[in-house]
């Protein structure tokens, strides 16, 4: 199920670049790279340069069900890369065993695109949850736990209108917390 849920989210995304067709009284883009005037790498936050936006993700399976909304603000400090943070919270709901509950917490984001739809994602997020009775945590106690995040998204258009990224989660306790254990998914978009 979840393997085709994937396929379907990456084909959806990557369905204007796989079939897209050119036409030969369209305009034609120029890539000409000889030009005298070149653009800074830095440059200071601007209106265009200040993004908001959503991510969430949605999990269904085996009868536990799984939502996560994560809004943010950011901004493009340099045309290729962008800084960011957020509030991040999520529901779930056991399969009828009365275990259901939510998460909640901050992450921060450090986004770099590479080539004009791909970009690698490093982020540090931490939430609040019921943790399972490990050690001297008893199952109805709350911790704070933190974890990177490395991942690879893919944008849709040029202007990161909308996304999907997955990711990877190395801390086991923040992996507790999330439906497919370390592996981490999200769909975003801007607003």
């Amino acid at each position: 199920m979840c393997k085709k849920a994937l396929l379907l989210i990456f084909t959806v995304f990557s369905a204007e670049y796989i079939c897209a067709q050119y036409e030969d009284d369209a305009p034609r883009q120029s890539f000409d790279t000889s030009s005298s005037k070149k653009q800074p790498f830095f440059k200071a936050p601007a209106g265009d340069n200040f993004l908001k936006g959503t991510e969430f993700m949605f999990s269904l399976s085996n009868g536990f069900i799984f939502g996560e909304i994560s809004p943010f603000a950011g901004f493009k400090i340099a045309k290729p890369l962008t800084v960011g943070a957020g509030i991040n919270g999520a529901f779930y709901a056991g399969n009828g065993q009365g275990n259901s509950g939510f998460t909640y917490g901050a992450h921060g984001f450090l986004r770099l695109n590479i080539g004009q739809v791909a970009f690698l994602h490093a982020e540090m997020r931490t939430v609040n949850a019921m943790l399972a009775g490990t050690g001297v945590l008893s199952s109805n106690e709350r911790k704070w736990v933190a974890s990177p995040i490395l991942g690879l998204g893919m944008a849709q258009g040029t202007g990161m209108g909308s996304w999907f990224l997955i990711g990877y989660a190395p801390n086991a306790e923040y992996a507790s917390t999330q439906p497919l254990g370390s592996i981490v998914y999200r769909i975003g978009f801007t607003f």
